[in-house]
């Protein structure tokens, strides 16, 4: 692998900057050909921004970039495909009222004077399908498809463009863990195949059974590098942390007894969308002390329980009790859901104040102050638009909107997707105390880890219906083995297996 004649892509020096922040300084780093190379690092150490260098949405300011053998400095994404380079981005680019097989194949339609060649297009894009197991229908719309299926349309997207050098931004973020292992299947069939993999993750775990060699980067500056089989997650987690105090959950209640109280409850409700039955019969509750967390692979009416509890869906039978005021909402879309991107943050924050009736300069700079200092969000200019934000801080920005508002109800979706490893412990410790405060906490993921290590509660969702529920003494673990066989149990529920 560490052939000098085997360099794929090569970074000499590359500084990036943004105005007066430096999102790249100096990088020296080498890819070698036919590898999975991890470029791993907290939110905001430029991994994305490196990367985005590679692909042409950014030029580099100083420094050198060699791919293949030869300079280049990509003036647009067009010429690095051009030249076999693909990305997967973290949020999707597709157009929703398109086709499956339109968004494929936009940018790279292959055209006889002048006509799009559509039968042996569709003829290829169906072969790409069934050789990679992808599973979709290219006469689907985007809108119409889960968002695992999105990213299938994406890697679709690489494939047919005849992508040699794959940079993925965070692929399993939106994966359950069956969609997991499948995406694994996809990426070392890559591999076999003789394609470049750059894999930007968060999941120490994935790094581990993925990657040939880890680069890490930290506040923009590559700070380690390891092969696989001298790696120690112990020492590559504090590589990328640095020298940080490590947050701790506690179940401790805030030393108060509360009473608890039903705060939330779908009782046999059903629910259609498009008339097509997504919830079917599903019956939870929520109490207030608790996190009471749904996990399931996507598309199995997670996001139609959102959509009813904020009043977007109507129930067509069953009937659902929300026994408090308003609710708290972590979106599972931060960017399209969550907030407005190009506001501030105290923008952002006093849009969902009910008391507040207009802007001021004053009111703006303060709430925005509040909000960086009590939830540790990292930017270079406090009236910053969201949209500069890293992932990981737009998520701290929400979430302490979201706990500010001191609602006895709140539903979290999702809240550390694509978020590094420091601050998905900081939202663990948010989350905690929130409960800890006698708030009822509705928890949607498909990080199982995720929900095991924050639930009081956990109900598996299939098909529209809770199929499994387990008390906090089912996971209550005191081995390894233990653990692995709830997990395995776990896993074949959220498949209708069990």
């Amino acid at each position: 692998m560490d052939s000098e004649n085997n360099v794929i892509v090569e970074y000499r020096e590359v500084t990036k900057k943004f105005g007066n922040f430096t999102a790249n300084d100096s990088i020296s780093l080498k890819i070698y050909g036919n590898t999975i190379h991890s470029v791993i690092g907290e939110n905001g150490a430029g991994k994305s921004t490196l990367m985005k260098i590679l692909f042409g949405i950014y030029s580099q300011d100083g420094g050198e970039l060699i791919v293949k053998g030869k300079p280049v400095k990509f003036k647009s994404p067009l010429e690095a495909i051009s030249d076999n380079i693909g990305m997967l981005h973290q949020h999707f680019e597709l157009i929703e009222d398109f086709t499956i097989f339109e968004n494929v194949i936009l940018g790279s339609e292959i055209t006889n004077t002048g006509v799009i060649e559509t039968k042996d297009t569709r003829k290829r894009i169906i072969d790409l399908i069934d050789k990679y197991k992808l599973g979709l229908d290219i006469d689907n719309k985007i809108s119409e498809v889960s968002i695992s299926e999105k990213q299938k349309v994406e890697i679709l997207k690489l494939l047919f463009r005849n992508s040699e050098i794959l940079i993925f931004d965070e692929p399993t973020s939106v994966l359950s863990p069956v969609e997991v292992d499948e995406f694994f299947k996809i990426i070392r069939m890559f591999k076999a195949e003789g394609k470049t993999i750059i894999l930007i993750t968060h999941k120490l775990n994935e790094i581990k059974e993925l990657a040939d060699r880890v680069s890490v980067l930290r506040k923009g500056k590559l700070v380690y590098e390891v092969n696989s089989n001298e790696l120690d997650l112990e020492v590559l987690s504090r590589e990328i942390i640095g020298p940080m105090e490590v947050t701790h959950l506690t179940d401790e209640r805030a030393g108060t007894d509360y009473d608890s109280e039903l705060l939330l409850s779908f009782d046999s409700v059903s629910v259609k969308k498009d008339n097509v039955l997504k919830l079917n019969g599903i019956s939870f509750h929520v109490s207030s002390g608790e996190v009471y967390g749904i996990c399931g692979v996507e598309g199995n009416g997670q996001s139609e329980i959102v959509d009813t509890i904020i009043g977007a869906l109507k129930i067509s039978a069953g009937s659902l009790k929300l026994n408090t005021g308003d609710v708290s909402l972590v979106p599972d879309d931060r960017i399209g859901k969550g907030m407005i991107k190009e506001f501030n943050i105290g923008e952002n924050v006093l849009l969902r104040e009910k008391n507040v009736t207009h802007f001021t300069k004053k009111n703006i700079k303060e709430t925005s102050e509040k909000v960086i200092s009590e939830y540790d969000v990292r930017l270079s200019d406090s009236l910053s638009p969201l949209a500069s934000l890293s992932g990981g801080n737009q998520q701290k920005v929400i979430f302490g909107r979201e706990t500010g508002l001191d609602n006895k109800m709140m539903v979290l979706v999702h809240p550390t997707r694509g978020v590094d490893i420091n601050s998905s412990a900081f939202i663990y410790k948010i989350i905690i105390e929130q409960r800890n405060k006698n708030k009822g906490i509705l928890l949607i993921s498909s990080d199982l880890e995720e929900i095991l290590k924050l639930s009081d509660r956990i109900g598996v969702i299939f098909k529209g219906r809770i199929s499994q529920e387990y008390p906090k003494s089912d996971f209550t673990f005191s081995n390894d083995e233990d653990k692995h066989n709830f997990m395995v149990k776990v896993g074949k529920a959220m498949i209708g297996i069990e």
